[in-house]
């Protein structure tokens, strides 16, 4: 705990900077570099062909694991990242808005976080997790699916119709001209990587939320001890009258 900061009620320069630069702009040219190596290993030189639907070689495939697998590890790792830094004093956690939107209450998990995490076995533990993070992963992921595979796909026909990235070799694929699959593994990855502020900014208001109650409970706890230590010492000295 060494270094971290009390919350904050809002927003401040440092935390924009923060997410824009750290989580957005790094996140983007992260995960459009992973996804471009990926495509490189899956695609290039492949004796298969690439195309927009059928298997087991298809970009339409491709897209939709591509966000399932990126958002659920950017779920897990990113909220790793900001405790991190948060641990280092890097930013402050924040406070949940008093006008903060349903969704964000409920991707933050407030009523779990005051819940009595099962301890007695890992089993219980494991559960809890799944329960808490699972539906929060899923609607995330079913977000960024809604918002992006449509949109991608719609692309994918329109360069499909115009004969972009078609291998006029034996092959026959409809993209296998390299490196366009490769190019747009990256640039897509790249584009998820646009949604990693909203989970960072959901982990430092959940830190923030913890923090507060934890220091409540050390307060309460600390003022209770005090004031058994006064009852015992008027009590001692009622006696001693």
């Amino acid at each position: 705990m060494a270094g971290r900061k009390p919350p904050t009620d809002g927003l401040t320069t440092r935390h924009v900077i923060y997410l824009v630069v750290m989580h957005m702009i790094g996140a983007m040219i992260l995960d459009g570099g992973i996804n471009f190596g990926l495509a490189t290993a899956m695609y290039k030189n492949g004796s298969k062909a690439v195309k927009l639907w059928p298997l087991p070689q298809t970009l339409a495939g491709d897209a939709a694991v591509t966000i399932i697998i990126q958002q659920a590890l950017t779920w897990i790792l990113d909220r790793r990242a900001v405790g991190g830094d948060l641990k280092k004093g890097l930013v402050a956690p924040l406070k949940m808005p008093k006008n903060a939107h349903p969704i964000i209450r409920w991707f933050v998990g407030l009523e779990h976080i005051s819940a009595d995490v099962p301890k007695n076995t890992l089993a219980n533990k494991v559960a809890h997790l799944f329960r808490f993070h699972g539906p929060r992963i899923a609607v995330l992921i079913l977000a960024t699916f809604i918002l992006y595979w449509p949109i991608t796909i719609g692309i994918l026909s329109g360069l499909k119709i115009h004969g972009v990235g078609k291998d006029y070799s034996g092959l026959g694929g409809d993209f296998n001209l390299w490196p366009l699959p490769e190019i747009f593994k990256g640039v897509y990855g790249f584009a998820v990587g646009l949604t990693t502020p909203f989970v960072s900014y959901i982990a430092l208001i959940y830190e923030g939320e913890t923090v507060t109650e934890e220091t409540n409970s050390d307060l309460t706890e600390l003022s209770t001890s005090a004031g058994k230590d006064i009852e015992l010492q008027e009590t001692a000295a009622s006696n001693g009258v």
